[in-house]
């Protein structure tokens, strides 16, 4: 099964770019045991994102768990950057946890998007970042050149 999500552009107009995201069966399998690995230690979890990015989809195709150091409160910027860089990878993806006022907290914190920039920056490419906030929803963003292209319900 392939998930397709319409995008919720940033800004006045559209923004060139992915208009959606599609998550492939493997990589969704992974996503959900992502979420619940972090569920029950009671510690966000990192991951890097496999995929291809065209003017239609995110195509978010593998997933690759970074270990020995996966709670994102704990995470090295530089390190995620090491690990989580094209051509093999598009983007990282983390979990959140922790609830903020009794819901789910499903954006990115400043620290979150300091990484998302210094990742675009470093690799002068676009990048995928995702915020896993339930057992199936996520919010992604694509940010870099090309500008910021916001995903708030990113079902996988």
């Amino acid at each position: 099964m392939v998930v397709l999500l319409v995008l919720a552009t940033a800004g006045a107009g559209p923004a060139a770019g992915p208009s959606g995201f599609r998550f492939e069966p493997d990589a969704q399998v992974e996503l959900r045991r992502l979420w619940s690995e972090s569920r029950a230690s009671g510690q966000e979890r990192v991951a890097c994102l496999a995929g291809t990015m065209n003017d239609d989809s995110v195509w978010v195709t593998g997933v690759r768990v970074l270990e020995g150091w996966a709670d994102s409160l704990m995470i090295s910027a530089s390190r995620s950057l090491e690990e989580c860089h094209p051509p093999a990878w598009v983007g990282t993806v983390h979990t959140h946890i922790a609830l903020h006022g009794g819901q789910p907290y499903s954006r990115f914190s400043g620290a979150d998007r300091g990484v998302n920039t210094l990742w675009w920056r470093r690799w002068s490419v676009d990048g995928t970042f995702c915020v896993l906030f339930t057992e199936q929803d996520a919010y992604c963003e694509v940010d870099g050149p090309h500008g910021l292209r916001i995903f708030p319900h990113a079902s996988y």
